[in-house]
């Protein structure tokens, strides 16, 4: 071992098969083996380290499904030489009929990481949380694909093992975000994972824990219902018992308010859309009102129904199952997901006036207007912060104005000028926003996943630069683009070219963070 200690990580080669074979050298160098049917060699010993492979296997494993050479055996000869000539220290070994390479403690990235999650483990139970997400996170920034990438079947239980623990890594880093009182990162991560394995109930659990958590009750029931139908749809089975008992409990949490109120109260601090508010000015009839979280939709509208003059009024949280009979008058239906929703809501009257809010772009309603909120001109946020960091970080959204605003109120003026500080970094600033970006969770579905959190990287783009983000076609991509302007999360900003808006920009980033690998964390920001 040319003097150097076996189980020192800093002397000692490093064999990755969590993605494309890589192998470094003791100075940290990659080594060349060759790619091609050496590193297939290489990759199956790696499988069955430290233990003899018959020349037979191997053999089955580089002409996989082609016919096999008469000169088979001499040409894994050749291989196993040119990978004995690039791997130090003599590693491969052979016996008659048979191959074996010699991996010690800590060499392979596949133990490492099953290792390093035995050890988050252990840390959760003793109650170090933080330390638990550094761990974790170790892990999981050493998967870079598909583990042992070209090897078929004699790789599949381990690539089944493999991937079940990426999985219980990321339920894991989800667990340690809960303990540590950061359900918005915990979301962020379980989100994605329901998203890739929608049969997996552990994971939903935790999501619907998670959303209880912050308050969002009606994001609980919904991801109950996403996996209730992921698992009679697919497997012919109603949930379990547990998934099943935490959806009856938040069923029975009493969440009651009131639905009317005559007139109904406005929102302090209230600023701008003049041009809008205009609009409704005599208005009847349905009117859509959208925007992305925290634009001030409601907000809007009840500063619409206190300028109208309407005597009797009523407001409907639709997403909270309230049910009434609306009459004549000014209605406000909030939370509204799509038309059939509201349908029965419309009261019978020619002289109503019906404000139907939500997220994203309503079709299918009979309505004489609709309206968008997009973010404040700059004179009108000017109304709502005088910290140039807050009017620079929030971009002219108002409850990112207003969140940040209230965190910083009766603070100290250095202890404002640090975490004001904090909001030039973007990580920084999506922890101090981590409250209001939860709200954009479950917004973007999962085909445009992928697509939204890599656009997170760059300024504006084309098409053909989302293309190759997402990697679909461009008419695939194009869809995926109208579905988040539809959302309101993406505006185009001249003929075929678009930028995520300021604040979805962070939202998509945190899943970027929380997601994604740091090679192609590394390769989307290079």
């Amino acid at each position: 071992m040319n003097g150097h200690s076996a189980h020192s990580p800093a002397l000692s080669p490093a064999f990755r098969v969590l993605g494309p074979l890589e192998v470094d050298g003791p100075d940290g160098t990659q080594i060349d083996v060759g790619g091609g049917k050496p590193a297939t060699v290489l990759a199956l010993l790696l499988l069955h380290r430290n233990a003899w492979v018959s020349t037979e296997q191997l053999i089955d494993a580089v002409w996989s499904g082609r016919d096999v050479p008469a000169s088979a055996q001499n040409n894994l000869k050749t291989y196993v030489w040119q990978l004995r000539r690039a791997l130090p220290d003599d590693r491969i070994e052979s016996r008659p009929g048979a191959y074996r390479v010699r991996v010690l403690a800590g060499e392979l990235d596949a133990d490492t990481a099953s290792a390093l999650g035995d050890e988050a483990r252990a840390l959760l139970a003793r109650g170090s949380a933080a330390e638990a997400v550094t761990v974790v996170r170790r892990a999981l920034d050493l998967w870079r694909g598909c583990p042992y990438d070209g090897l078929t079947e004699d790789a599949a239980s381990a690539v089944d093992r493999l991937t079940e623990l990426h999985r219980t890594l990321r339920e894991d880093l989800a667990d340690a975000h809960l303990a540590l009182g950061q359900p918005s990162e915990a979301i962020a991560v379980l989100r994605v994972l329901t998203d890739e394995e929608p049969l997996r109930e552990l994971a939903w659990s935790r999501l619907m824990a998670a959303y209880r958590l912050v308050g969002r009750r009606h994001d609980a029931l919904a991801a109950y219902q996403r996996a209730r139908t992921a698992l009679v749809r697919d497997l012919g089975i109603e949930p379990g018992a547990e998934l099943t008992a935490l959806h009856l409990e938040i069923l029975g949490e009493d969440t009651r308010r009131p639905v009317s109120s005559n007139p109904l109260p406005r929102v302090d601090g209230f600023v701008g859309r003049e041009p809008e508010l205009e609009s409704l000015r005599g208005a009847t009839g349905v009117v859509t009102i959208d925007g992305m979280p925290g634009i001030g939709k409601t907000a809007f509208a009840l500063e619409a129904a206190a300028l109208s003059g309407h005597e009797t009024q009523q407001y409907v949280d639709v997403r909270a199952g309230e049910v009434v009979a609306p009459t004549g008058g000014l209605v406000i239906l909030d939370n509204v997901e799509h038309a059939d929703q509201v349908r029965s809501f419309l009261p019978n009257d020619p002289a109503a006036l019906v404000l139907v809010i939500s997220r994203h772009r309503l079709t299918g309603l009979d309505r004489t207007g609709a309206i968008t909120l997009n973010l404040l001109a700059p004179n009108e946020a000017a109304e709502l912060t005088d910290n140039p960091q807050i009017f620079q970080s929030a971009g002219g959204h108002p409850g990112a104005i207003r969140h940040l605003t209230e965190r910083i109120r009766n603070r100290q003026p250095w202890t404002v000028a640090r975490m004001t500080a904090q909001l030039e970094d973007q990580a920084g600033r999506c922890h101090a926003l981590a409250e209001l970006l939860t709200s954009f969770d479950g917004l973007v579905e999962p085909t445009e996943h992928q697509l939204y959190r890599r656009i997170s990287t760059v300024g504006g783009f084309d098409l053909s630069q989302a293309s190759r983000l997402a990697g679909v076609r461009v008419d695939e991509v194009e869809m995926m683009v109208d579905r988040l302007l539809d959302l309101n999360l993406v505006v185009e900003s001249a003929p075929g070219r678009f930028e995520l808006l300021p604040i979805a920009r962070d939202h998509a980033y945190r899943l970027l963070q929380a997601t994604e690998t740091r090679r192609v964390k590394a390769e989307l920001v290079a």
